[in-house]
């Protein structure tokens, strides 16, 4: 299964991500209710002397009318959030990619080491059977086989290791896609090279302002909050109030008029409503600010993190791995000649076992890492398209709410 159709199965199978879609359905029924202009009321009653006669019979019929005048920004901050809410479902959705693609690098990555460990152990093993023989022989001393079934029970010891580590790292790409961790498949056999060089932090700086759906989320989230700042602020005296009309009789007559009811802020003049809507905008701003700040020193350590991961994993390649296989071969041809002794071939193994640990992992933390600086940018290290480089000009919300 290669990791784009892991990628497939989680966008299918991933309860939380599809959970994370109802999201929009919850902020778009936000929007259709912020529209609706609020019921009128009916009222009436009849009252009648207590002595008898007749009665007097009121009936009334009022419209909110401050519920008409807030509606326009009531409506404008709804739909802002649900902006904000397309921007943290997107965001999810590449999250979730990396996150895959995390997983699955971890899972090769483990199974990769596994391998590794069972040619060691085999490796080990033959030696120490080798060197068995020519104990019996009398060509090798007590203290050499010692050290090479020591070395045989080590190197069974790391593949247990390895065998866990793989498991648990299946089990944890499971958990990603959303099917059960008892699920079998096969994963690309090995991690692949490193691809080329990234572009430098000064490119991708502007790819994640431009492109990260949290940060446009967030900026979102601060305009919704600014146009509910400004609501709470213009309508602190007068929160809600109703015209309406209605009708009376009685024994002299019927009446018709018009009504007027408001409250009037003698005690609750709103303010805390007003300080609560500001300071929740202030908020929103200094988290936008804070994450955009987040955001640039995020990129610039993972890029320079990738690319360590990169001449790491190269240098490993085309230079260490090959001089260590070399010190193996040489202190074998030694060690036969009676040249050197066991010793100095277990050194080189040794050296060139961790050479080998050292390799996978350059290449673990090359496509995680890789994975991670991609969903930080937003999803692509190509470059802005126009319609990207607009849509990026978005200004910084000021500290000052905006009017309704």
């Amino acid at each position: 299964m290669p990791v784009d159709t892991a990628i497939r199965v989680a966008f299918l199978r991933n309860k939380r991500l599809q959970a994370t879609f109802e999201d929009l359905g919850i902020a778009q029924a936000d929007v259709v209710q912020a529209g609706l202009l609020a019921n009128p009321v009916f009222s009436g009653g009849s009252f009648r002397a207590d002595g008898g006669g007749t009665g007097i019979l009121q009936l009334g019929l009022a419209l909110p009318f401050i519920d008409y005048l807030q509606r326009p920004s009531r409506r404008g901050a709804a739909r802002q959030a649900y902006a904000a809410e397309q921007s943290r479902v997107a965001a999810a959705v590449i999250a979730l990619v990396a996150d895959v693609r995390v997983a699955y690098a971890e899972a090769q990555a483990a199974e990769q080491m596994e391998e590794l460990r069972a040619t060691v152990l085999l490796a080990t093993e033959a030696s120490a059977i080798a060197a068995g023989a020519l104990h019996d022989a009398g060509n090798v001393s007590d203290f050499d086989l010692a050290q090479q079934q020591a070395m045989a029970a080590d190197a069974r010891l790391a593949l247990l290791t390895a065998r866990g580590g793989r498991r648990a790292h299946f089990a944890a790409l499971a958990r990603v896609l959303g099917v059960a961790s008892d699920t079998s498949w096969t994963l690309t056999p090995r991690l692949s090279m490193p691809a080329d060089t990234l572009p430098p932090v000064h490119v991708l700086a502007p790819l994640a302002q431009a492109r990260n759906l949290e940060l446009r989320a967030a900026l979102e989230g601060a305009a919704a909050a600014s146009r509910l700042a400004g609501l709470a602020n213009t309508f602190s005296l007068l929160p809600d109030g109703s015209i309406g009309v209605g009708r009376e009789t009685d024994p002299d007559g019927r009446f018709t008029g018009a009504t007027l009811t408001v409250p009037l802020p003698l005690f609750d003049q709103g303010q805390g409503r007003v300080a609560r809507a500001r300071a929740a905008f202030r908020q929103a701003v200094d988290r936008h600010d804070a994450f955009a700040v987040e955001i640039a020193a995020d990129v610039a350590a993972l890029a320079a993190r990738v690319e360590a991961a990169r001449e790491r994993a190269l240098h490993l390649q085309r230079t260490v791995l090959p001089l260590r296989a070399g010190l193996v071969a040489e202190s074998q041809r030694f060690v036969n000649a009676m040249a050197q002794s066991v010793f100095t071939l277990l050194l080189a193994r040794q050296a060139e076992i961790d050479a080998g640990q050292a390799y996978v992992e350059a290449m673990r933390d090359y496509w995680t890492l890789r994975a991670r600086l991609e969903q930080a940018v937003g999803g692509s290290f190509q470059p802005l398209t126009p319609d990207e480089q607009a849509a990026g000009r978005v200004q910084r919300p000021s500290k000052s709410p905006r009017k309704p």
